[in-house]
Formats: structure tokens, sequence, C-alpha cells
């Protein structure tokens, strides 16, 4: 297909909405934070469209591994001095404001300005720009402490903001396969964009559809097209799509739904606001985030909520599943030969290095070595966010305090006494996407990993801090496919 025989364009506007934090990163540091986010001319987060294209593309060339140069064909490529422009048109999606118009266009005039001032969404993620949200990150080793050096932090936009954006295709026919192919991946529950996609951040979700076509050499098409708005938001012309009724993708994955019931008390991350109403604020506070949510078209300021980081969540499961894993496949750390401080590594373990992903650089026994690549792991565990309404902070927001311990005497240190805050049995609604493709040489990894996951459900693997003090324990229900899937394994 030549692009310059393709005379007719599809046209598809779309509003996707964060269902998880999302985290595009601009690509360098500002001197304060390590992984600031990717902003347009007004100050405002965005997504380019080159990052929405990429991870199409990469979706589409894991669908159609049958067909290589399909992705070529579609995207365009360049290798040498042959080359191919695309035939897919990738706009730069525009943040919404609390009434669900995108801001688009440089805002010079005060008019505009002040539009940035009186709509509460917009002001907020502007001023995000000098004290922006973000997530402190650290690097584990293989007994679950922080590496040297291992610490960093990650820019990150609350989740609940919706952005408008655009897909044109150039075709030879109205009748293109490609094209409503392509407008489902929009739907994908795989579809994740920028940064720490594999610990909890950027999963999407597909607000509302609009497409169109027009044959630019029929007249009547030609008219209909000019009267098309070019602005992201406009729909007149085009018709509404249901997200639903899209094609789902050849490749199907699995979701896995659990909720987990606290037994007691847990706290996951170090926070900076307290829930309770105490006069003095505890040393120890519960992570919170606020979250943007939607009523009839229009953004719903919310308040904080308690935050269970994906991360949190997937490296316990990864230490986990490699037990299991060395389990099944009688490996003991008291067998001769075995290094006890890289016996659970993912180079020890092809089970956790398949499911969970692996760096390009990693460190190994005897210092940094760099791999040839790295992989995405086939694991994606989305962030979870508990409300704590007015109502519930009296029974579910407890405070505890703790002497300091002197380790030589056992006795309490002096003046070493501090508060922790907890929240007391609030559910935790745990979602897990579990991605084909997982290497069938491997069928002990997915047991392993369901073994560590029935473990989690019976209580026998704690989260979050203070898990030596008895916090951190839960109860699972997994939903009735997860159960399907749990017994499936025990049982191949």
């Amino acid at each position: 297909m030549n692009r310059l025989t393709c005379s007719v364009l599809h046209v598809a506007r779309f509003v996707l909405e964060a269902r998880t934090a999302l985290s595009i990163g601009s690509g360098g540091a500002d001197g304060v934070y390590d992984h600031p986010i990717v902003r347009d001319a007004n100050g405002l987060p965005s997504i380019p469209g080159t990052s929405l294209a990429g991870v199409l593309r990469h979706l589409w060339a894991n669908d159609h591994k049958n067909d290589p140069s399909s992705a070529n064909r579609l995207f365009g490529y360049q290798q040498g001095n042959q080359g191919e422009a695309s035939h897919l048109e990738v706009a730069a999606c525009a943040l919404q404001d609390s009434q669900g118009q995108p801001v688009e266009g440089l805002l010079l005039q005060a008019a505009d300005r002040s539009r940035l001032e009186r709509d509460w969404l917009l002001s907020a993620a502007v001023k995000t720009r000098e004290d922006p949200l973000f997530r402190d990150r650290v690097r584990l080793n293989h007994r679950g402490v922080a590496v040297k050096t291992g610490k960093f932090d990650r820019g990150l936009l609350a989740a609940g903001h919706r952005f408008s954006g655009e897909l044109r295709l150039w075709t030879e026919t109205r009748e293109d396969l490609d094209w409503r192919a392509l407008l489902g991946l929009l739907a994908d529950p795989r579809l994740r964009l920028g940064g720490a996609t594999r610990a909890g951040m950027g999963a999407m979700k597909l607000i509302s559809l609009h497409t169109g076509c027009f044959n630019l050499r029929d007249p009547v098409d030609i008219e209909a097209f000019q009267r098309l708005a070019s602005g992201l938001g406009s729909t007149a012309g085009l018709s509404p799509c249901d997200p639903a009724s899209l094609p789902p993708s050849g490749v199907a994955a699995r979701t896995l739904m659990i909720e987990l019931v606290p037994r007691d008390f847990w706290r996951i991350g170090q926070g900076n606001e307290s829930l309770g109403g105490s006069e003095k604020t505890p040393d120890l506070l519960p992570k919170l985030e606020p979250i943007v949510t939607w009523s009839n078209g229009r953004a719903v300021a919310g308040t904080r909520f308690a935050l269970v980081p994906g991360s949190s969540v997937k490296g316990s499961l990864a230490h986990r599943t490699a037990f299991h894993w060395n389990a099944l496949n009688d490996k003991f750390v008291d067998d001769p030969g075995v290094d006890v401080t890289t016996w659970d590594k993912s180079e020890h373990c092809p089970g956790v290095r398949e499911i969970f992903g692996y760096a390009k650089d990693h460190d190994t026994a005897s210092g940094p070595k760099p791999t040839a690549t790295g992989q995405a792991g086939h694991l994606l565990i989305d962030d979870a966010h508990i409300e704590i309404t007015e109502q519930d902070r009296c029974q579910r927001v407890q405070a505890m305090i703790h002497n300091s311990i002197d380790r030589f005497t056992g006795g309490v240190r002096n003046r070493m006494l501090f508060t922790e805050e907890l929240l007391y049995k609030c559910p935790i609604p745990l979602r897990i996407t579990l991605l084909p493709g997982i290497n069938k040489a491997e069928a002990t990894a997915q047991r392993a990993l369901a073994r560590a996951i029935r473990d989690l459900c019976e209580g026998r693997l704690a989260l979050g801090a203070g898990v030596t003090k008895g916090h951190g324990s839960f109860t699972g229900t997994p939903d009735e496919r997860t159960r399907d899937w749990l017994k499936a394994q025990e049982e191949n």
C-alpha cells in the first residue's frame, strides 16, 4: 500500500483517563527531582504523540507476530536508505479542564491565562510544576533491603486526569480492518503509557470515542471534511463509537482480581499528611495521593486517598515467587555449592526473570555486569487507592505509640518515643494483569506465582511496614476467574 494512493482518511477523536498515576518523563532531571513529567508550553501535563504512537506500535507488533512487516506498513520505518512514512498520524493528547474541555494552543492572552487560574483542575496541575507529586522509589537487593545509592524519585500526574487525543489513518478503502484493530488497542487493558508501568503506573481507560471516514476524492466527503472542526474536543461530524463494541485484541491478557482484607493494622509507604485528628502529627504516616473523580462529565475535587503502590505488592510477590520456584525445582539454600547471597536473583531463577522482567544492567555477586538486553515483565500490578471518609476515620485510622528499644540493653531509649498512624481493616482491591507470552519451558513459573498469590491470600505473605510487629497480614478473596486460574496452576 503506497501512501500516495491512499485517499481515504479515517479520523478518531477520543478521551483517555489515567486509571492509575501517570508518569511520562521529560527525559532529564530538573536539579531537584530525578524524573519530572513532560509538560506542554502552558506548563500543563501532556501526552506526546510519540509516546502514544510508540505504545500502539509495540502492541500492534505483539499482536501481529505472524506478519512482521505489518507494523512497518502501518507505522512506517527507516532502514538505511530504505523507508516509508507512517500511514498513521497521532496528535499530542491535551489535558482536559474540570468541565471536560481540552486545553489547546498557547495561552498568551490575559483572558486565556486567567483560565488556568479560575479552573481548579488546571490551577492544581500548573502548581505541580513547582511542587510536584512524586513517588519515592528504592532498589532492593536479594535480602530485601535498600541498595546503596539505589534511592530515586519519579514525578507523576494523579490518577483520574483526562486527555483528549486524535488518530488519523490514511487507507485506500473505507472498510479497513487495520483501522478497527487499531481502535481496539485504545481500549486494550495492556495500554500503559509512561514509565513504571510494571510498578502500577500508566494504566489508561478509554472513556469516549468518535470516528469518521472521508474519501478525499469524493466532493461530498471533501465538503464534510472541511466542516470538521480542528479542536480535539469537537465531535461534530463524527459518529459516536461504543468502546465495548471494539474488536478484542488477538492476544488476550488475564486479569486477576483479589480483595485483600487486613486482619488488623497496615501501613504502606511514608506520607506527610495525617488522616487522623490528633493534636500532634504522628511521625510515621501512610502514603496519600489525590485522585480526580468525574460526575456527569465534570471533574470533582476529591480528597486524598490512601495509596497502595503496585511496586510494593510486586516486590513481595517477586521474592516469594523466587522461593517457590526454587522449591519446585529442588533448589535449597543448604545445598552444597549454592550461593545464599544470589540464590533468589533472576539469573538463578529463570521463572522470576520471565514473569517479572529484568533490567539491562543489574548487580551480580562480583559487581555490576551489563547484560545485552533487558526485558519487561509479563506482570502488571495496578496501584490501589482506598478512600477514607470522615465517617470512617474514627474506626479506620488509629495511632499507635512506640518506644525505641536499645539493642544492647533491651531497655527503652531516653526521649525516643514516636507515634505511627495505621489503617485498620481497610480492604485493598488488588488488580493483577498477566500478559501472555510466557515461555512454555517455564511451566513452573506460573505455578510458583500462583503459590505466592495464595500465600498472600492466606496470610503467609505480609505487605508494607511493620511486618515484624504483626502488621500487613491479609486474607484474600479472589473472584471466580482468579480462583479457576489458581486451581488450574496447581493441577498442571
